[in-house]
C-alpha cells in the first residue's frame, strides 16, 4: 500500500496538478502527522509554503466545503486561503489498485507558530495580536472552536492568523475561546526575559481585508483598522469605517453590524433599519428582510418598514400580527 510519505517522494508519479512540489524535511525525514479525521504535512509548490491535508473521512472535506461556499460572502480578512484539489493524489491499494483522493491545500504565511512565537517576542505583544485575531474573527461571525498555539501562526508582519480549522462554523456571531491561549502566554511571562525578546510590530496595512475589494452595484466594502466602511465608485466614503461586519451591496441594501447588532443601510449610507436586531437576513425570493429581537420574529420590506411580527416561545412561534391591519 502506498503512503503519503512515499507519494511526496516520487510525486511526479502520484500528483496530478502538485507533480512539481516539494516535502519540506526536519532532520532528514518528512514529518506528517495523523489525527482521527485528517492526514498532515508541508510542501514548498510555485514557491509558496503550504499545509497540505488529506482528509481520511469525506465529512471533513465536506465540512472545508461548506466552509469555502459561505466565506464568499463575508471577509477573509482574518483567514487563510484553502485550495481544494479533486482527485489530486494517486494511491495504490495493498493489491495494487489504484485510488484517488482529494486533497485540501492551505497556505502557510511567513512566520512562527505561536508556540515558538513566545521564545521570540514580547508576551504582551503577542497577547495584543490574539486579542486583535480574537475580535476580527468574532466580528465576521467564524468560531475556529480548536484555538492553541500549535493552531496559530504569528506573521512576520505581527498579525496572528488561524489555521487548522476543520471543526470551524461560520455563525451569526461568534465568542472565539482564547483563555487557553491566555494561560499558555502567561506561563512564558517574565518581565527580565522579556526584555531580552524582539517587539512584534503589526503592519498598518495588514489589517486590510486580504481580498481584493470587491464592487457591487457601484459601492466597494472596505476594510481598515478592524471595521468596515462603503466607498463609492469616485472613490468617495458614503459611510465612515464603523462597521465590525458588513456584507456586499446587493439590490441597494447591505446588512452591517455594530456591537452585535445587525441593521441595513441604502447606497448612500444611510439608515434603512436600524442596528438593533440579533439576527438578521435578507430572503431573495419574497424580497423581505427576516430580522429577530428578543423573543420577536420580525419581517420588514425594502423601505424597511414592519410588515409583520410575530413572538415565539420554545423554539416555536406563538402569536402573530399583521402590522399592515393594525
Amino acid at each position: 500500500m502506498t503512503s503519503l510519505r512515499e507519494a511526496l517522494s516520487a510525486p511526479k508519479l502520484h500528483f496530478k496538478r502538485l507533480g512539481q512540489t516539494k516535502p519540506l524535511y526536519y532532520d532528514s525525514n518528512t514529518i506528517i502527522s495523523c489525527s482521527n479525521t485528517i492526514i498532515e504535512t508541508e510542501i514548498e509548490w510555485n514557491n509558496r509554503h503550504y499545509m497540505l491535508y488529506l482528509p481520511i473521512v469525506r465529512e471533513r472535506l465536506e465540512h472545508i466545503e461548506q466552509l469555502e461556499y459561505i466565506s464568499q460572502e463575508r471577509s477573509r480578512g482574518p483567514l487563510i486561503e484553502n485550495i481544494i484539489l479533486y482527485d489530486e493524489l494517486m494511491l495504490f491499494d495493498s493489491v495494487g489498485n489504484k485510488h484517488y483522493h482529494d486533497i485540501i491545500l492551505q497556505e502557510k504565511p511567513k512566520g512562527m507558530m505561536l508556540k515558538d512565537a513566545v521564545l521570540h517576542y514580547k508576551v504582551a505583544d503577542l497577547q495584543q495580536a490574539i486579542e486583535r485575531m480574537k475580535n476580527r474573527l468574532d466580528a465576521i461571525g467564524f468560531n475556529h472552536r480548536n484555538l492553541c498555539p500549535s493552531n496559530i501562526i504569528i506573521c512576520d508582519s505581527g498579525v496572528a492568523r488561524p489555521l487548522r480549522y476543520w471543526y470551524a462554523e461560520w455563525e451569526v456571531f461568534s465568542n472565539n475561546k482564547i483563555s487557553y491561549l491566555t494561560d499558555f502566554l502567561n506561563q512564558y511571562y517574565s518581565a527580565e526575559s522579556d526584555l531580552t525578546k524582539a517587539s512584534l510590530f503589526v503592519k498598518e496595512e495588514e489589517e486590510e481585508d486580504d481580498a481584493t475589494p470587491r464592487e457591487y452595484e457601484g459601492i466597494t466594502r472596505r476594510y481598515k483598522c478592524g471595521r468596515y466602511g462603503f466607498m463609492n465608485s469616485d472613490g468617495k466614503l458614503i459611510t465612515l469605517y464603523k462597521y465590525t461586519w458588513a456584507t456586499d451591496f446587493h439590490e441597494g441594501r447591505a446588512i452591517v453590524s455594530c456591537n452585535n447588532k445587525f441593521g441595513v443601510i441604502n447606497n448612500k449610507g444611510r439608515c434603512v433599519i436600524p442596528t438593533i436586531y440579533k439576527t438578521l437576513n435578507f430572503d431573495i425570493n419574497t424580497e423581505l428582510f427576516h430580522a429577530t429581537m428578543g423573543n420577536t420574529k420580525y419581517i420588514m420590506d425594502y423601505n424597511g418598514d414592519i410588515k409583520s411580527h410575530e413572538k415565539f416561545e420554545g423554539g416555536g412561534f406563538a402569536t402573530t400580527e399583521n402590522c399592515e391591519q393594525e
